[in-house]
């Protein structure tokens, strides 16, 4: 293989690199948590029916439904369009070698 034969797939899997990594790293995204509200109890009793409140009440939130984590969202399509492109520059690269080597013009 001569050298830019070489030169062009490392340069490929260079350049996809740089341009895939920040995405990735700055598509991570910090875990938050919600606090479900729960009901005081004193003595086997629950505070509404004691008449006793507590200091701070905690209203129920509805569970946010959670996102799929950031190596679904964007790692795996990623991952696939870049398999994807390499499988075409490797047929399209294969198939011209080939008929370079198979078929010559002859000059009349």
């Amino acid at each position: 293989m001569s050298k830019g034969g070489r030169r062009i797939p490392a340069l490929l899997l260079f350049l996809s690199l740089v341009l895939v990594t920040p995405g990735v790293a700055s598509a991570q995204e910090e875990p938050t948590t919600t606090v479900a509200g729960t009901e005081t109890t004193v003595g086997g009793e629950t505070a509404t029916t004691t008449g006793l409140r507590p200091a701070v009440e905690v209203l129920d939130e509805e569970e946010v439904a959670e996102s799929p984590q950031w190596t679904y969202r964007y790692l795996i399509p990623t991952a696939l369009v870049l398999a994807v492109l390499i499988i075409l520059v490797i047929s399209i690269r294969y198939f011209s070698d080939v008929v370079r080597k198979r078929y010559r013009v002859i000059e009349e």
